[in-house]
């Protein structure tokens, strides 16, 4: 029994042979447990095959109880099958001449209501009259009911083998399909971005090739997970180390300022706007990767958006020429949305600072607020060129920036539409861009109601 154990959980080809070993050997026994039983019924003659020899036994006796051996030779003689009236001697008592070989097959005639035997052949049928006579019929082989009878045993060995294969694969099927499952879960959730997922511990298989691919990807996982952390450590220590020399640049600046010379100061103020650039940058790395943390803290309040979004509004209509304008839409001002302040703040406030940078000089924007049964939808739409299909599900990802109709003059990072994401997600919020032809760019944002 042990043996068993170890070849059935070492391999998935033992594992396999075992299982369709098992299948073969209870087709076969089925097969003939139900072939005994039913082999006598379907080897049986037909009620009317019955009936009828019946009847020319009941003709055979009427001829015998009148004496008339006349009429019953030649009543014999007429039928449509092979028909004898003999005696205990298996001699015909209207002397008529008897094959030797059907006289022998006398010696082994069947009755009227037994099995004929599984082979096609021409079987005597004995049926008893008075005074020791017997009427023996020669069944012609086309009536033999082993003809019918293969065809049906076939049948019911084909449909035994189709269900009890059917079953079998389907257990099969559910036992090698839960570890792969698994396996497919967790590298989802690996392809997601949660880098802590295992599955070597939590696979439950005794199969040697699934725990195999389970250790394997374990081990994937784990250099996955050091890779990315490496880089995203190497990324926020470059952004903390730069801010040294900035700072002590921007001091040093500020002490030249007041000697420079009146044709140096257009060289001075593009240096200035330089590190102004590269602190706005870096401040901007160190953002994203805050919100990328796991340690971020997300402190989920019921607001109502319509007021909060109103003052942001304000401020970033200060930075709007006068041909830009923005305007809120609030349709359900007393509903509550469960999000974090400052990082609702921070989204708006990208999403109107990119509608105002890349919308052009004269543009509408519009932030809408609506309800469905389980969200509050945030929607900023511009008028502006928009920006093309191929580049919608790229958009979001960090340092990624629109080659397309929009200026690639314009400062910018490719990192507000990411700090945007990641806010939202850290609000267990979604957000997704759209930009039908001529119809600008619009993001949908929806977060949980409270």
């Amino acid at each position: 029994m042990n043996i068993i154990k170890k070849l059935f959980r070492h391999s998935i080809t033992n594992k396999l042979f075992c299982y369709f070993s098992a299948v073969l050997i209870v087709i076969l026994t089925l097969s003939t447990i139900i072939e005994s039983i039913i082999i006598g019924a379907l080897l049986t003659l037909p009620s009317h095959l019955q009936h009828e020899f019946k009847a020319l036994a009941n003709e055979a006796q009427t001829y015998i109880s009148h004496n008339d051996l006349i009429g019953l030779k030649t009543w014999e003689e007429q039928q449509d099958y092979t028909i004898y009236v003999v005696d205990e001697t298996h001699s015909s008592i209207t002397m008529r001449d008897v094959h030797p070989h059907v006289q022998s097959k006398m010696a082994f005639s069947r009755s009227v209501d037994k099995p004929m035997g599984n082979k096609i052949r021409k079987p005597i049928i004995a049926i008893d009259l008075s005074s020791d006579y017997h009427l023996m019929i020669q069944l012609p082989w086309q009536l033999h009911p082993a003809d019918r009878a293969k065809h049906v045993l076939w049948a019911m060995r084909l449909l035994v083998a189709i269900c009890l294969l059917a079953f079998v694969s389907w257990l099969l099927s559910k036992h090698l399909q839960r570890p792969l499952k698994r396996l497919q879960q967790s590298s989802r959730q690996l392809a997601s971005g949660d880098l802590s997922v295992r599955v070597a511990t939590q696979i439950d298989s005794n199969i040697r090739e699934f725990n195999n691919l389970a250790n394997d990807f374990d081990h994937m996982a784990d250099r996955v997970e050091t890779l990315v952390l490496s880089h995203k450590q190497l990324l926020r220590n470059i952004s903390h180390e730069l801010r040294t020399p900035l700072t002590r640049q921007g001091l040093a600046m500020h002490l030249l300022k007041s000697r420079l010379q009146p044709n140096q100061e257009c060289y001075f103020q593009q240096i200035e706007q330089d590190v102004i650039e590269m602190n706005n940058l870096i401040q901007q790395i160190l953002e994203f990767s805050r919100l990328e943390s796991s340690h971020y803290q997300v402190q989920l309040v019921p607001t109502k958006l319509g007021p909060l979004l109103q003052r942001v509004i304000d401020e970033m209509s200060l930075q709007a020429t006068s041909s830009q304008h923005i305007n809120l839409l609030d349709n359900n001002p007393k509903t509550l949305a469960l999000v974090d302040l400052g990082l609702i703040s921070s989204v708006l406030q990208n999403a109107l600072s990119n509608g105002l940078k890349y919308a052009g000089e004269q543009c509408e924007i519009t932030v809408t607020i609506a309800q469905t049964t389980s969200h509050i939808l945030l929607t900023i739409s511009d008028d502006g060129p928009g920006i093309i299909e191929q580049d919608l599900d790229r958009i979001f990802e960090p340092f990624y920036r629109v080659d397309n109709s929009r200026d690639k003059e314009i400062e910018g990072y490719g990192l507000g539409m990411s700090i945007m994401k990641q806010s939202i997600e850290q609000m267990n919020g979604t957000i997704t861009a759209s930009s039908p032809p001529g119809f600008g760019l619009t993001l949908n944002c929806a977060f949980p109601l409270q």
